[in-house]
């Protein structure tokens, strides 16, 4: 004999169960199944990846640069990664700089300088555009361990710089 057993949050679908199965001697115990179930389902819910669109924001000043420097230029980068496509949209502003180049660079903390993650087009600004990142990259991104920064005819090693974060 058959019976149905709801799924739980799973899309609608009906286990049939033969009782024989459940019966002294039989196959499988009910607590076997519960067990198989839930092992189950743990592996599915921990193998399914949630995407999601992430905010990030950051300050560009002379003082954030390793070594600081004293320059009055400023800026500001807004950046929304999303996790799934690995894909980073960035719109950086800045004011009395003249760019030679703009990068991104991680994973590094606000004290450290980091490798070369990826190159922006230099133009006026704003600059905006699309980098696809590695997986390395975007969870550095993400974790706060990468910066923007600007370069200069100046300051060839960059003359404004922000640790992007949430």
């Amino acid at each position: 004999m058959a019976r149905s057993l709801e799924a739980g949050p799973f899309p609608a679908r009906e286990i049939l169960l033969d009782s024989r199965l459940f019966q002294p001697g039989g196959a499988m115990s009910k607590n076997t199944l519960l067990i198989s179930t839930l092992a189950g389902g743990l592996l599915l819910s921990g193998s399914v990846a949630r995407a999601e669109n992430v905010s990030l924001v950051a300050h560009l000043l002379g003082g954030n640069n390793v070594p600081a420097n004293k320059s009055d230029a400023f800026g500001e980068g807004q950046f929304t990664y999303d996790t799934a496509s690995r894909t980073l949209d960035y719109y950086v502003t800045y004011d009395g700089i003249a760019p030679s180049k703009i990068e991104i660079h991680g994973p590094a903390s606000a004290s450290e300088n980091g490798a070369l993650v990826a190159n922006f087009p230099v133009s006026e600004s704003p600059v905006t555009g699309k980098v696809t990142l590695t997986l390395d990259q975007g969870a550095a991104l993400v974790a706060g361990r990468a910066y923007v920064d600007i370069h200069s005819q100046a300051f060839a090693n960059g003359e404004i710089r922000g640790q992007i974060g949430k």
